[in-house]
């Protein structure tokens, strides 16, 4: 089914006032999106087991029930497959001074996720907003607007919550031909209430956001934030998540997945102990069917996601034609769209991490000073010059020393580099000097951060996934799914980090590389620096690394991007299970691919054979 723009304008006079997001849609998770599933997933099995079904009941019947009309929900059966409907909100009272632009209840989120026991993923699909269809009101209005609008026609005629699910259930019935068995519901204030009830959550901010409406001017969610690692409380959290100025519709979604990333590495370990609170929380959090309010349905469900725990959340991709002001879909794409998550996807390839990149001695003669032109470090660019200066601008005030990186993953149309120097406060209230060095790739949202501190045991870095030692350091790798998210070290009294773009568009060599390449700027006032350093800080002239090989893997997927923090309870068994098994695999392609070196160096005489005075193959 195509749908083609109509002669008139396909915005109705009272919807204009919502704020338009950037345009270029990619499918990217949603905020409401695994964050009920992934959790819920984790926490099942210990709900069952110790018989708290009920618990949850009470904590489902805390909102008032979604009812809606008989056979707008598919029945389920006991063990078979689920498809539930994940629903956001965006209505927003008038801003201070400008009462005339209050934004309308329609959903600004909408996930369906497939829940198949006899597939190896949980699927993920995330539906575009601006798609554009037709749809019949209520009161027989035929109307073509954007598919979110249809939540906004059902809320004022069906008076509530009810009826905007009711008229999207039936439209995304008829356009994508799926049928539903659970709906969830919630908004941006009470995801804003559980934030600060759960304890905030500490994360990066990648890039400084700053917009406040002005009247007659684009209205915006408003937004003020620095960037760097940092608590992130109710307000702020939801300022991150719900900003959509200046961004892609890929990034405003990983923002969401980032948030929900940083919540799991903070709370992830102890949810399942606090699960009666999370059950509290999530209970006046989410609005769902009014099945969902009874025990069996109940059981049906954490019984499926129970048996699903172990299993990684995938992304199914929604192929759109993108115009200026909505998006468009032929019936092929829609078609290749449903039957991707209705089939589930295959496992998530487990790739290698090969070599680094590395320079050559030619390149190592000519580039003696950042910021110079020449010889780049496999296509990246020397850093700026601006860049070391502000930086060595913040080091006296540091107890340690500030690495910068030697080459930058940019363009020459990017946003200059910004520094900044400022304080994480930690639970305690302690606060922990730090810098962060903010680079633009030159894409819309494209930004990430090289940072520096004294904490030295951040939620952040808590868990890392594999570990990498290239020269005198030794390297955590923190994996985003199949992209590699973190890489940071400990050394000087500090931990430092390189930490990926919100989409994950720098690739895993290159993130290593970057981090590898990263030494001191100049000689802090409180710490001693030795003199082969200080030396090669006057010039900024870096220290040359040797050519080094690193290997690791790229892993399945925690395609997560939130919307109920409730769903955080059992969030530990999913992580446990989950990274056991990815280290194991991880463990068996790092060895097959040391016995391939070796079988290569044998093969070029560089080791003896057996019997020999060299060393034999790696060993476990």
């Amino acid at each position: 089914m195509s749908y083609v723009p109509p002669s008139r304008s396909p915005w109705p006079d009272e919807l204009r006032e919502e704020p338009a997001p950037r345009r270029w849609w990619f499918g990217a998770e949603a905020l409401l999106a695994a964050f009920s599933i992934a959790a819920l997933a984790g926490a099942a099995t210990a709900v069952l087991a110790v018989g708290e079904v009920n618990q949850v009941v009470e904590a489902l019947r805390q909102t008032k029930a979604v009812k809606l009309k008989p056979d707008t929900l598919a029945p389920t059966s006991k063990g078979g497959p689920e498809t539930l409907l994940l629903v956001g909100n965006d209505e927003r009272p008038p801003p201070k001074g400008n009462p005339s632009h209050a934004v309308e209840p329609h959903s600004n989120e909408m996930l369906l996720v497939r829940i198949d026991p006899t597939q190896p993923t949980i699927a993920m699909l995330s539906i575009p907003r601006e798609l554009q269809v037709t749809f019949t009101t209520p009161d027989g209005q035929v109307i073509t607007n954007r598919i979110n609008s249809a939540y906004t026609y059902g809320y004022e005629e069906g008076h509530g919550t009810a009826g905007g699910v009711q008229l999207m259930l039936e439209t995304i019935k008829h356009v994508l031909d799926v049928t539903v068995n659970h709906v969830f519901v919630t908004n941006f204030p009470k995801f804003r209430r559980a934030v600060n009830e759960l304890g905030c959550v500490y994360m990066t901010v990648d890039r400084r956001y700053y917009h406040v409406n002005e009247p007659g001017g684009e209205q915006y969610f408003e937004i003020n934030l620095q960037p760097g690692y940092q608590r992130m409380c109710g307000r702020e959290a939801l300022e991150f998540v719900a900003n959509r100025h200046e961004d892609t519709s890929l990034t405003r979604d990983a923002r969401d997945q980032h948030f929900l990333l940083a919540f799991k590495s903070q709370y992830g370990a102890g949810a399942l102990e606090n699960r009666e609170k999370f059950e509290r929380i999530f209970g006046r959090t989410v609005e769902t069917d009014s099945s969902l309010h009874g025990t069996d349905a109940v059981v049906q469900l954490l019984e499926l996601l129970a048996e699903s725990a172990g299993k990684p959340v995938r992304q199914v991709h929604f192929p759109v034609n993108l115009l200026p002001t909505y998006d468009t879909a032929s019936e092929e794409q829609i078609h290749e769209a449903v039957s991707s998550l209705m089939a589930g996807t295959g496992p998530i390839v487990h790739h290698a991490v090969t070599s680094a990149p590395t320079h050559s001695r030619s390149q190592s003669r000519h580039r003696s000073r950042a910021g110079q032109s020449g010889a780049s470090l496999a296509g990246l660019s020397p850093t700026p010059s601006s860049t070391v200066e502000e930086a060595r601008t913040v080091a006296p005030d540091l107890p340690f020393p500030v690495l910068a990186p030697r080459y930058e993953d940019t363009t020459a149309t990017a946003a200059p580099d910004v520094v900044r120097r400022y304080y994480i406060r930690g639970p305690a209230g302690r606060l922990h000097p730090s810098y962060v060095i903010v680079t633009s790739r030159g894409g819309l949202g494209e930004f990430y951060d090289v940072e520096g501190t004294t904490w030295t045991n951040p939620p952040l870095l808590s868990d890392p996934t594999s570990e990498l030692s290239l020269g005198s350091r030794t390297y955590s790798l923190f994996y985003d799914g199949e992209h590699l998210h973190t890489v940071s070290w400990r050394e000087h009294g500090a931990v430092y980090w390189v930490e990926n773009t919100l989409t994950d568009s720098i690739s895993p060599r290159v993130m290593v590389a970057i981090a590898r390449e990263a030494a001191p700027v100049a000689a802090p006032r409180t710490a001693a620096v030795p003199p082969n350093v200080r030396a090669a800080v006057r010039g900024f002239t870096l220290p040359l690394h040797k050519a080094a090989a690193s290997s690791t893997v790229e892993v399945a997927g925690d395609a997560l991007a939130a919307v109920t923090l409730l769903l955080l309870a059992g969030l530990s068994v999913l992580v446990v299970r989950r990274q056991r098994e990815l280290k194991r695999l991880r463990g068996e392609i790092a060895l097959a691919l040391r016995l391939e070196a070796y079988d290569r160096a044998r093969a070029a005489g560089q080791v003896a054979p057996a019997g020999g005075t060299r060393a034999g193959p790696p060993g476990r």
